[in-house]
């Protein structure tokens, strides 16, 4: 890493965010693993998640849409885009015209979608715990702190992008 890094960056939190990024990769092929069985990859089940917790008002959010979407998950609108067109092509969302503007469409999931989330969030809530197993509850207190100043760090500086 010294011969590639400049002298301004300093190696040990240069190769401990290394560490993180393939960490973050190996998470997404776990829960890629476990809801592969449902037809679903991380990304999808994310969007349709997003949709759930916005019904039952867990998720701050005014009409939904494609932007909003991209926003929150910090992907481009393209990414977006191609999610929907697959979870609505598999009925699990559907688009209608947006009440107030007519020029709009509003997202909603249908009873599909919301079936599929409810079976689908038993395995993935399993997933999420079993990141931790290795953990005892000292160490998963302080790293839950740890990674909830990262995230606010990531969310209100430079929007990286997720994926």
């Amino acid at each position: 890493m010294r011969a590639s890094a400049d002298e301004t960056t300093n190696p040990s939190r240069a190769g401990l965010g290394l560490l993180m990024l393939w960490l973050c990769d190996d998470i997404e092929q776990s829960a890629n693993s476990r809801l592969a069985s449902f037809g679903l990859s991380e990304n999808k089940f994310d969007v349709l998640m997003f949709f759930s917790l916005a019904e039952r008002g867990l998720v701050e959010s005014q009409a939904i849409t494609p932007s909003n979407i991209a926003e929150y998950f910090g992907v481009t609108r393209s990414t977006v885009t191609s999610l929907l067109d697959w979870l609505e092509k598999r009925d699990l969302l559907r688009r209608k015209l947006s009440t107030e503007d007519r020029r709009s469409f509003a997202l909603e999931l249908t009873d599909e979608g919301r079936k599929l989330v409810d079976e689908a969030l038993p395995a993935f809530w399993q997933m999420c715990e079993s990141l931790t197993s290795s953990l005892d509850e000292e160490e998963c207190e302080v790293l839950q702190k740890l990674l909830a100043k990262l995230w606010t760090q990531l969310k209100s500086g430079a929007k990286t992008g997720r994926r």
